[in-house]
C-alpha cells in the first residue's frame, strides 16, 4: 500500500449542503488509501462550510484542508486556487453533488499509473438512478463548437464498457496528471462556467497526452442545478463560454465560413430565454475578441488584423440578427 501514489482530491463547493454529504459519505468508503482532501468553497451562503468543517475535525480524514475564497471565482478561478499548491502526482477535480462508486479512485487513476502517456482521465457517470447514462466521453461537434455525450440517455448493458481516447472528459470528475498541469498550465479563468473542462482536455491533447475515458471508474450525478438550467443564465454563460473556446482554436475562414452562417440558422429554433442569453454571450464574444485574436500565433501582423475584422463583423452580425428576432419574441 505504501507504493500508491497520493492523491488530492479538490472538491469545489458553493452551496452545495443538499448532496455534499452523500459526497463525503462515499468518499470516506473509498477502497484506496492514498488521498487527501482540499475543500475550496466559493463563499457559499448555506451551511457547506460547516459541513466542510465537521469533515475536517473527522478522525476518519486526517488530511483535509478547507480554503474559504471570498467571492465566487467559478470553476476554474476556485480550482485554480487549489491546483496551484498542488504537489501530489495525481489530482482529481470532484463535484459536491455526486455519489462515488467504493473502486471509482482506485479504478480511475489505474490505466493512469501503467501509461503515463494518459495526461487526463475521466469517468462513467449516472443520472441519479444509477442505470441511465449521463455521460461516458465527450465530444464536440463542428462548426458551432457544441458539447455532446457519449451514451447520454440510454441505458447503461455495458456499450461503453471500453477504455478510449475522447475529446474531453467531464470537469466533474477529472483526474490530471500533474507533470501535465506543469505543462500546459491551470484551467484558463477566462471560462466563468461552463467548457474549462473541454477547452483543458483540448490544450492536454495539444501537448501529446492522451485524454482517456475509463469505465471501470463510475458514479452518481445529481447535478444540484445552482445555475438554473434553462435560464437566461444558464444559458448566457454556457453559449459565452463556446464562443470563448472557439475564439481560442477555430480559424478566422472556419468562424467566418462555417460557424456564423451555422449559427444564423440555428437561431431560428432558440426559445426565448436562450435568445436573452445569446445576447448576453455574442456581446460578451466580442469584448473578449480583442485580447483573444492578439494571443494567436498563426497569423502575421496584417493577417491576424484582417482576420479580426472579418470576425468582427461576423459576430456584430450575429447581435443585430438576434435583436431583430427578440423584437418579435413576447
Amino acid at each position: 500500500m505504501s507504493a500508491l501514489p497520493q492523491v488530492t482530491i479538490i472538491i469545489l463547493t458553493w452551496n452545495a449542503s443538499r448532496f455534499f454529504p452523500a459526497c463525503l459519505k462515499t468518499l470516506l468508503a473509498q477502497d484506496y488509501p492514498a488521498f487527501s482532501i482540499v475543500i475550496v468553497d466559493n463563499n457559499s451562503t448555506d451551511d457547506t462550510v460547516a459541513l466542510a468543517r465537521s469533515l475536517e475535525l473527522s478522525t476518519a480524514f486526517p488530511t483535509v484542508q478547507i480554503i474559504e475564497n471570498r467571492a465566487n471565482l467559478g470553476f476554474a478561478g476556485g480550482n485554480n486556487v487549489a491546483l496551484r499548491q498542488v504537489e501530489s502526482p495525481l489530482v482529481v477535480l470532484l463535484n459536491p453533488d455526486v455519489e462515488l462508486a467504493q473502486n471509482w479512485l482506485s479504478e480511475l487513476i489505474a490505466p493512469m499509473l501503467t501509461d503515463p502517456n494518459i495526461g487526463v482521465a475521466g469517468c462513467k457517470i449516472y443520472e441519479p438512478d444509477g442505470l441511465t447514462l449521463q455521460h461516458a466521453g465527450g465530444y464536440i461537434t463542428r462548426p458551432q463548437a457544441l458539447s455532446g455525450h457519449y451514451g447520454l440517455g440510454e441505458r447503461d448493458v455495458g456499450q461503453y464498457d471500453e477504455i478510449r481516447d475522447v475529446e474531453y472528459v467531464m470537469g466533474a470528475a477529472m483526474a490530471i496528471r500533474r507533470e501535465v498541469i506543469q505543462a500546459v498550465g491551470l484551467l484558463d479563468e477566462g471560462f466563468f462556467l461552463y467548457y474549462e473542462d473541454v477547452d483543458y482536455c483540448e490544450r492536454v491533447r495539444r501537448a501529446g497526452y492522451r485524454v482517456a475515458y475509463i469505465p471501470g471508474a463510475h458514479l452518481i450525478h445529481n447535478e444540484s442545478s445552482t445555475t438554473q438550467r434553462g435560464s437566461a443564465f444558464y444559458f448566457g454563460h454556457m453559449h459565452a463560454s463556446r464562443w470563448r473556446y472557439m475564439l481560442k482554436y477555430y480559424t478566422a475562414d472556419e468562424l467566418v465560413e462555417g460557424t456564423v452562417p451555422a449559427e444564423m440558422k440555428w437561431l431560428e429554433q432558440r426559445g426565448h430565454q436562450e435568445r436573452l442569453g445569446l445576447q448576453f454571450a455574442y456581446r460578451n464574444a466580442q469584448r473578449q475578441l480583442p485580447f483573444l485574436w492578439r494571443r494567436r500565433t498563426e497569423y502575421n501582423e496584417s493577417d491576424q488584423a484582417k482576420t479580426f475584422d472579418q470576425v468582427n463583423t461576423a459576430l456584430a452580425h450575429l447581435r443585430s440578427t438576434l435583436w431583430g428576432s427578440l423584437s418579435g419574441v413576447d
